[in-house]
């Protein structure tokens, strides 16, 4: 049986790092939002916010291709909308997929200081198009994504610190996922 495994939730909650892990420590291809979104932008200049957005819609579509070709276990992460969910739940009913829905949520403050501490380092253009020094912005958004409806046996995961990264139930219940 095919087998979609979805990390989504909060900005700056260790999603990309942790779908790595385990794409690696499996053999799983990961597609990461963001970097198809900075392929595309290192072909596409984007010059401002809307054109930003086009890219995220263009990346999403990507991944939807992508999901429909694929014949094995993929891990999909990205911050996911709600209408990006209602269009993968009709995908997975199409292809007859099994999904497990890692959804990442933290503590604001903790999320917002990492999330400027990014900013900081040496990241893609595309990945700057929004400004989140305010707090509230931030909050409003990470509120946005939380009321996302995710898909197929749901985990969720404390993103407040990375100790997930070494939580062997966590590990158990993905391999348990892979596996059957």
């Amino acid at each position: 049986m095919k087998k979609l495994i979805l990390m989504g939730g909060d900005l700056a909650s260790g999603k990309s790092t942790y779908s790595n892990i385990i794409g690696n420590k499996y053999n799983i291809l990961v597609i990461n939002k963001d970097n198809l979104k900075e392929i595309l932008g290192d072909n596409i200049l984007v010059n401002n916010r809307e054109e930003n957005k086009k890219l995220s819609v263009i990346s999403f579509d990507l991944i939807c291709y992508l999901i429909k070709k694929n014949m094995g276990t993929i891990i999909v992460e990205s911050n996911f909308k709600p209408y990006e969910m209602d269009v993968l739940k009709s995908i997975v009913e199409e292809y007859d997929y099994d999904v497990l829905s890692l959804v990442f949520k933290g503590d604001n403050e903790i999320l917002h200081k990492r999330f400027l501490n990014r900013l900081n380092e040496n990241r893609h253009y595309v990945h700057k198009s929004q400004d989140f020094t305010n707090i509230n912005d931030f909050i409003n958004t990470l509120e946005e994504l939380r009321n996302v409806k995710y898909i197929g046996k749901i985990i969720n995961v404390n993103s407040s610190t990375f100790e997930y990264q070494n939580d062997n139930e966590l590990m158990i219940e993905i391999e348990k996922f892979i596996n059957n």
